[in-house]
């Protein structure tokens, strides 16, 4: 019964005008993002993994139609001591986190396409933010994307705006309003972006080393970075080619962030 269920939306989706899309990075993201998993730790230590993909929190709901924008960026050019920093940012991260993998049982047949059977899942992969070096964490908050322009974006990238979806990775009214009220004040991510193909880039994005940092957070909840409670705990790093600063909940301030070293 669920196998020709999901034939039926299989079918419907093809042969219906696509509606809703899966977004990667998108021009004018004041962020790239992505998780290391166990499985990329140790290239990325040994620094066999040189181009990262761009990870959509689960969080986020999955379209039917396809990916749009580009999906991978290019960190082979990071000189070798701000690579090791980023490495140190990580297992320290990794330490106070150590991964933790569960098991989901799918049934026989799972559901809408995903897997069967019994599924080892890792749950708290590091997250990590890559952003403008000039990106202030007192002033502006963790996971928005400040994209004023994402509409004409999507009509760039070859998709019709009507038909274009647009991931938050905070949904929260505030967050969206925050976002756009704020867009204005931070610049978009200085990427150098690759000059062919369409809708769906797979060619890895480069970017100068000197322009952005590198923010390695643990396994919590979006929300709970964007938004911390005053009296979280939490703790984050930023890395930059000039040094490792931590990033602490300001306990005088509601919900910002605090960078010291």
């Amino acid at each position: 019964m669920s196998r020709t269920f999901f034939a039926i939306v299989i079918h419907l989706s093809l042969a219906l005008p696509c509606l809703a899309n899966n977004s990667f990075f998108i021009p004018g993201d004041a962020f790239f993002y992505f998780e290391i998993d166990q499985a990329e730790w140790g290239a990325l230590q040994s620094r066999k993994l040189s181009v990262m993909k761009y990870d959509r929190p689960e969080e986020l709901s999955f379209m039917l139609c396809g990916y749009a924008g580009y999906e991978n960026l290019d960190i082979a050019n990071l000189p070798e001591e701000y690579w090791t920093r980023i490495v140190e940012a990580i297992a320290t991260m990794k330490k106070k986190y150590p991964t933790k993998i569960v098991e989901i049982d799918h049934g026989e047949t799972g559901s809408f396409g995903g897997p069967s059977g019994v599924e080892k899942k890792e749950v708290n992969k590091i997250r990590v933010f890559v952003c403008n070096k000039s990106f202030d964490f007192g002033k502006h908050r963790i996971a928005l994307k400040y994209n004023e322009s994402w509409p004409e974006a999507g009509v760039a990238l070859g998709l019709r705006r009507d038909h274009f979806q647009y991931d938050f990775f905070v949904a929260s009214a505030q967050a969206i309003v925050e976002s756009w009220r704020m867009g204005a004040d931070v610049r978009p991510l200085s990427v150098q972006l690759p000059t062919s193909g369409r809708i769906h880039f797979k060619e890895p994005m480069k970017f100068d080393p000197a322009e952005v940092k590198f923010l390695v957070c643990p396994p919590e909840p979006l929300s709970s970075l964007c938004f911390p409670p005053r009296d979280s705990d939490l703790k984050c790093f930023s890395v930059s080619k000039d040094g490792t600063t931590t990033l602490t909940v300001d306990k005088s301030k509601k919900s910002i962030w605090t960078e010291g070293k």
